[in-house]
C-alpha cells in the first residue's frame, strides 16, 4: 500500500512531540512543577509550529514535483478603514455678505463681556479665547463681514438698552446676549424675533441642544436661545465633579461604567458615597474641615430637580406646555434628597459649592462645570466629571441642567438682515461647537490626569444632554421644588395643591400672550 512520504513524516513527528511533552512534564513534576511546565508548553508549541511549517512545505514540493495543482481557495485579506462619521457642516456655503458689520449687544456680567463667550478680538494664549478669535476671523473671511460688539453695561443697563432700541424701531444691533431672567422678561413682552422662522437655523444639529430648544420653546415659537454659539451654557451647567484622590483613599472606583450603562441614578449615587465621610479630627462632629462625601451650594437645586426628572411643564404634540406633577414620584425623590441633606454626608457651602470642593476634602461636588475651568484646574487636586444622576430607573435619559446668558434677535430685524443673522449665527454655532468645546474640555480637565479620555467622554455627554429649566427661565411656579420641600411645608401633596391653581392661571396667561404676538416686524 502506498503511503505519502509527507503524511508519514507528519505522523512520526506527532509521536515525537507527544513523547517530548510527556517527558518534560514528568521531569517538571519532580523538579519545579510550575516553571518547567511552562517551559514544556513553550517548547512543544515551537516544535509543533516548526513541524507544521516543514510538513506543509514538503506537501507543496511533492505536488509541484508531481505536476499537480493546489486547488485550495485563498481569500485575500483586505484591510477596511474604520467607519467614521462625516464631519459636521453648517451647509450654508460661502455667501458674500458685502462687508456687513455684524453687531452683538453685549452685557457686562461677572466682570466679563457676554460677547467674549462668542468671539474674541485678539490672541491671548488661552486655548479657549484663541479659538474664539479664530472663529471670528474665520467667519469674517468666509462671509466678508466684520464682527464686533456694543457695550450695553451691566445686566439692567443692557435690558434697558434692548427694550428702548426695539421699542423705538431702531436698527442698533443684530443679536443681544444678556442676563437670563431679564432677557426672558423681554421675550415675554414680545420684543424678539421668532428663531423658528430663520431658515438658516437647523435645530436638528448638535449645536442646538434638544433639551434647551424644547424647554425654551412655546407653541412652536422660540424667542431666546441657549445654544453652542457660546460655551457659557456648558460653563454654567450643573453636574458632578469627583475628587479622584479622595476616591482612591476610600478604595472607590469612579462609576464611569454606570453612567455609560444608564444605571447612574440617585440611589446609585447615594450608595456609592455611603460611608465615605470621615471624622478626621475625631471630635465627634462633622464639619467642613473633615472628609465629607458630598457638597453643593445654594444655586443648584433648581437645576437638580430637572436632572432628576422633576419637570413640571411637559409639552403636548403642538409644543404647548401643560402642568403635570407626579406627586408620588416627586415625594419619593424629595425624601431621598432630604435624607442626604440632613445627614453627615452633606455640606452646603453657598454659591455652587466651589469654596468647599476646592479644599480637596470632599468626594463629590454638585456644582457648575465652570468652576473646574476657573478654579479647580489651578490646584493640585485630581478631579473628574460625572453626569448628574437620573431620578430613578424609570427616567429614560440623563439631563444636565444649566443656566445661561441667552441670546435673541430683535423683532425689528427684517428681510436680508434676518438672512445675514441666520448665516453668521448658524455658522459660528457650528464652528464653536466643533472647535471651542474641545478646547474648553482640555482647559477644564487640566489635561494631565491618566483617565482624561473618560472625563472628556463625560463632558461630551453632559454637553449633549444639556437642558435649561422652563419654569426657572420664565419665572413660573414649581421652579425649585426640592428646596421648597426642605423648608416650610414638607408634605408634597399639600405643597403642590397650594400652588397649582396659581400655576395653571400663570401658564394659561403666558400661552395666550405668546399666541397673540404679531411676529411681523
Amino acid at each position: 500500500m502506498f503511503v505519502h512520504k509527507t503524511l508519514l513524516t507528519k505522523t512520526i513527528f506527532s509521536y515525537i512531540i507527544v513523547l517530548v511533552i510527556l517527558t518534560l512534564k514528568i521531569i517538571g513534576r519532580a523538579i519545579m512543577k510550575k516553571t518547567l511546565n511552562r517551559i514544556a508548553c513553550l517548547l512543544a508549541a515551537l516544535i509543533l509550529i516548526t513541524a507544521c511549517s516543514g510538513a506543509g512545505n514538503g506537501a507543496d514540493d511533492d505536488l509541484s514535483a508531481a505536476g499537480g495543482q493546489d486547488n485550495t481557495a485563498v481569500t485575500p485579506i483586505t484591510e477596511t478603514e474604520p467607519e467614521t462619521e462625516p464631519p459636521l457642516t453648517d451647509g450654508l456655503g460661502n455667501p458674500d455678505l458685502g462687508g456687513y458689520e455684524f453687531r452683538i449687544l453685549s452685557c457686562l456680567f461677572g466682570g466679563e463681556e457676554s460677547a467674549h463667550r462668542i468671539m474674541y478680538e485678539e490672541l491671548t494664549g488661552n486655548p479657549v479665547t484663541d479659538v474664539l478669535y479664530q472663529s471670528k476671523t474665520s467667519m469674517e473671511d468666509r462671509f466678508n463681514v466684520t464682527i464686533g460688539y456694543i457695550e450695553g453695561g451691566n445686566e439692567f443697563g443692557t435690558q434697558a438698552t434692548t427694550r428702548a432700541s426695539i421699542t423705538a424701531g431702531d436698527d442698533a444691533f443684530d443679536i443681544v446676549m444678556a442676563h437670563d431672567g431679564l432677557t426672558f422678561d423681554l421675550a415675554k413682552a414680545g420684543l424678539f424675533y421668532d428663531m423658528k422662522k430663520v431658515e438658516q437655523f437647523d435645530f436638528t444639529k448638535p449645536w442646538w441642544p434638544d433639551g434647551a430648544v424644547t424647554s425654551l420653546s412655546l407653541g412652536g415659537k422660540l424667542y431666546c436661545a441657549s445654544s453652542y454659539i457660546s460655551y457659557l451654557g456648558l460653563h454654567w451647567t450643573r453636574a458632578l465633579m469627583v475628587n479622584k484622590d479622595y476616591a482612591d483613599r476610600m478604595g472607590l472606583t469612579i462609576p464611569y461604567d454606570m453612567v455609560r450603562e444608564g444605571t447612574w441614578t440617585l440611589d446609585a449615587m447615594l450608595s456609592w458615597i455611603a460611608g465615605a465621610t470621615v471624622d478626621t479630627d475625631g471630635n465627634g462632629k462633622i464639619t467642613n474641615t473633615d472628609d465629607v462625601a458630598f457638597c453643593t451650594g445654594s444655586q443648584t437645586t433648581y437645576c437638580l430637580q430637572e436632572s432628576l426628572g422633576i419637570q413640571p411643564y411637559p409639552r403636548d404634540e403642538n409644543g404647548v406646555p401643560y402642568i403635570d406633577l407626579d406627586v408620588e414620584r416627586i415625594d419619593t425623590i424629595a425624601q431621598k434628597w432630604r435624607l442626604l441633606v440632613e445627614s453627615d454626608d452633606y455640606m452646603n457651602g453657598g454659591g455652587f459649592g466651589e469654596t468647599l470642593f476646592v479644599n480637596g476634602n470632599y468626594l463629590i461636588c454638585y456644582g457648575q462645570i465652570g468652576d473646574a475651568y476657573d478654579i479647580y484646574r489651578t490646584t493640585d487636586m485630581r478631579y473628574g466629571f460625572l453626569s448628574s444622576p437620573k431620578g430613578d430607573e424609570i427616567q429614560e435619559n440623563y439631563v444636565n441642567c444649566c443656566t445661561d446668558m441667552p441670546w435673541a434677535i430683535p423683532k425689528t430685524a427684517s428681510g436680508e438682515q434676518v438672512n445675514i443673522i441666520g448665516t453668521v449665527c448658524e455658522a459660528m454655532s457650528c464652528y464653536n461647537y466643533q472647535h471651542v468645546l474641545p478646547a474648553y474640555y482640555e482647559v477644564a480637565m487640566k489635561a494631565r490626569t491618566a483617565d482624561t479620555e473618560q472625563d472628556a467622554e463625560m463632558l461630551q455627554l453632559i454637553a449633549d444632554t444639556r437642558s435649561i429649566s422652563f419654569a426657572y427661565s420664565y419665572g413660573m411656579a414649581f421652579n425649585n421644588i426640592l428646596a421648597d420641600l426642605q423648608s416650610g411645608t414638607r408634605e408634597t401633596a399639600s405643597y403642590i395643591k397650594s400652588s397649582e391653581k396659581v400655576a395653571v392661571k400663570s401658564l394659561e396667561k403666558m400661552i395666550k400672550t405668546f399666541e397673540g404676538f404679531d411676529d411681523t416686524p
